[in-house]
């Protein structure tokens, strides 16, 4: 990520932190021991510094720079709002989660399109084989009629 994102970022949350937070007085935060504010302490991570009374008292104050800060966080994290990668299905139209960018069926519609598919395949497997088992014996009937017919 962009450093100058980052830092613009710690500079907001500390902003925030000096004008909303209540345990924060006088340039000193009155929950941590050494007196300075999670929040303002510059890391090269943002999810290292979580102060638990700032992000669920405070942070909820700014939507947009509380959904900007949990980007950086990881998934499964209890505040972060999953993003749901929902899609209807081409074949029947309900909602599923897509698992990849490629994904245009549901799980049902998935199984069913590749049973068709198959279907598919093996029939246009049968009909050439089948031209070319119908060619193969014209051209013998053909050479055992000359060789039937001829003077030789």
């Amino acid at each position: 990520m962009n450093q100058r994102k980052i830092r613009s970022l710690q500079s907001r949350l500390a902003r925030l932190a000096r004008q909303n937070c209540a345990n924060y007085e006088g340039g000193e935060c009155l929950i941590q021991p050494c007196g300075q504010c999670i929040v303002e302490i510059e890391t090269d991570r943002l999810p290292a510094n979580v102060c638990p009374y700032f992000m669920q008292a405070v942070l909820p104050a700014d939507p947009a720079l509380m959904d900007e800060y949990l980007d950086y966080f990881p998934r499964g994290y209890p505040l972060k709002k999953e993003k749901q990668n929902l899609k209807p299905c081409e074949r029947c139209g309900e909602l599923f989660e897509k698992r990849s960018n490629a994904a245009k069926y549901c799980d049902h519609c998935r199984k069913l399109n590749e049973r068709d598919k198959a279907r598919a395949r093996k029939q246009k497997q049968r009909a050439l084989s089948r031209n070319r088992n119908a060619r193969t014996l014209d051209i013998s009937t053909f050479s055992n009629a000359k060789i039937k017919g001829s003077l030789y």
